[in-house]
Order: C-alpha cells, then structure tokens, then sequence
C-alpha cells in the first residue's frame, strides 16, 4: 500500500469485530464497509482546519479506495505457470 498504510487481514478482522460488537449486521461485508464509509464521514465532517476542501478530499480517498481494490485483485491472482516445450535448435 502507498503512503505507509499496512493493511492485514487480521486488521480488518479486527475491526469489523469491533463494529459487529456494536451492530451485529456488520458481520455482512457490504454492510461493513457501509459503516467504514460512514466513519470517514463521520471524521472528516468534523474537521475545522480553514480552507480545507472536503468535497476534494472525498474524492481522492475515492480514487485511493479504487487503487487498493486494483492492487488486492491483483495481488489476489494465482501467477500464471509458463508452459510450452522447448527443441534444440528453436529460437
């Protein structure tokens, strides 16, 4: 991940633990990252620093989360084994 953030499986494990705690309907993925999507809004609503646009933040974390959706998928995929058969004298 850029920017130094680490993610691990036993992370997010542990935080959806936390907020299942509090919702049991998180246990659902998609409801899960309902609520990751609501803390981030949660937080930057509460930020006061002058001259900050929020509405560009908003999209570049959406662009962030998109790189990270592509990079997992990538990582997710078994390497591809080359296969062919190899002749002396073929170039």
């Amino acid at each position: 991940m850029s920017g130094g953030i680490q993610l691990s499986s036993e992370m997010i494990s542990e935080l959806k633990s936390v907020v299942t705690k509090h919702d049991p309907q998180a246990e659902n993925d998609l409801f899960f990252m309902q609520y990751l999507s609501a803390i981030t809004g949660y937080v930057l609503a509460h930020q006061d620093q002058p001259g900050m646009d929020k509405k560009a933040l908003l999209d570049d974390l959406r662009h962030f989360m998109g790189q990270v959706v592509e990079q997992v998928e990538q990582d997710m995929k078994p390497a591809e084994d080359a296969f062919g058969i190899w002749k002396p004298g073929d170039n």
